[in-house]
């Protein structure tokens, strides 16, 4: 009897107990997109920041949204390690939305830490936050954000490596997915030599605080971090190859910024920076090896009607700019996010043709 007189006056607690956690818990996660919000503050009627994504278009969108009557404000702020940049609103139905550039969305993905600001307050968004967000339809990964540590340059040992004071360790870096001709060490001078990726390197990172964002394989086989490195919102690695101070070079498994530095080479060649601005150098790399050329009548495909298009018969283009190591190309399919941004070199009228002729799927 008395048991039964104690269940039935917990039981009501027990439910208040369970349907409060619940709300807490939708305050905190529940968003129209089924993306986490961000919610530290806890007092009453404050707002909540909700991190948004369209799965058609790729539009980033922060919302932010509280009790009826909240204020919407026509801009807000936003900071990551130390940047700080204005949001207009874009549409203000069910709390205010603000659209974010992919560009700032790579910037905010790269940083430790972003802040947004309201007029009363300001809201913590982390490095994590963002990645469970944002990075599954960004770069084709989800899930846990990919390590990143931060560290002072001590020493600029070549045009691809650092090294990088942890506080408790000191730590060789090579950049990933580029490679750079010069490695040999001369004295600092005002303006580099064209292509000299050594002093290229020191004016961007020498003494600099630096930010390392880590990819599948942590380390080499010299026991150096492998790493992409930034210096406020640039990223070091892909500055190189936008000056033509690198080419690429892609060594699996460490491929997320691969495509990037694809475009940024083509960029370079097409304007003679760097290592292609010898007249006497392509302005792109050679689609195959020279023995493969004397039987290129073999080869599947055919030329592009320009550098831009491809006939409707043979769309899927293959990109000279992508030949790496063997002679192997990216192809590109018309529904590719790449595809209207890709000049190319060869057009395939199937992906078995582009695979065929040496080709592997671009990542995007």
């Amino acid at each position: 009897m008395i048991r039964r007189s104690l269940l039935a006056s917990v039981a009501p607690l027990a439910f208040f107990i369970f349907i409060a956690t619940a709300a807490a818990l939708l305050l905190t996660f529940t968003t129209g997109s089924a993306q986490p919000a961000v919610a530290q503050d806890t007092a009453a009627r404050a707002p909540r920041v909700t991190l948004g994504s369209d799965s058609r278009s790729g539009h980033r969108s922060i919302r932010i949204s509280g009790s009826s009557g909240a204020p919407v404000y026509p801009t807000v702020d936003l900071a990551c390690d130390g940047k700080r940049w204005t949001l207009a609103l874009t549409r203000s139905e069910d709390g205010a939305v603000y659209e974010i550039s992919r560009a700032n969305v790579e910037l905010m993905l790269s940083a430790v830490e972003c802040r947004v600001f309201l007029p009363d307050r300001e809201i913590v968004v982390s490095r994590q936050q963002l990645w469970v967000a944002w990075a599954g339809l960004h770069l084709g990964a989800g899930g846990a954000a990919p390590q990143m540590l931060v560290g002072q340059v001590v020493d600029v040992i070549d045009g691809q490596t650092i090294l990088v004071n942890l506080g408790e360790r000191s730590e060789t870096v090579r950049y990933i997915g580029i490679n750079t001709l010069e490695t040999n060490r001369k004295p600092p001078s005002t303006e580099p030599a064209v292509g000299d990726a050594v002093q290229v390197n020191r004016q961007l990172v020498a003494r600099q605080q630096v930010r390392m964002e880590l990819d599948t394989q942590e380390r080499d086989r010299d026991g150096r971090l492998l790493a992409y490195v930034y210096v406020a919102e640039r990223m070091v690695n892909a500055e190189l190859v936008r000056r033509g101070s690198a080419e690429v070079k892609t060594v699996q498994p460490n491929v997320r910024h691969r495509e990037l530095f694809v475009t940024l080479e083509q960029e370079a060649r097409d304007n003679r920076r760097g290592l292609w601005a010898d007249p006497s150098e392509p302005t792109t790399p050679p689609a195959v090896e020279p023995a493969a050329r004397q039987i290129s009548e073999t080869r599947r495909g055919i030329a592009p009607d320009n550098s831009w298009a491809c006939p409707a018969q043979q769309p899927i283009k293959g990109q000279a700019t992508s030949y790496i190591g063997g002679g192997r190309c990216v192809y590109h399919v018309p529904d590719g996010e790449l595809y209207g941004a890709t000049k190319a070199e060869r057009c395939y009228a199937t992906v078995e043709d582009a695979r065929q002729d040496g080709c592997v799927a671009s990542r995007r």
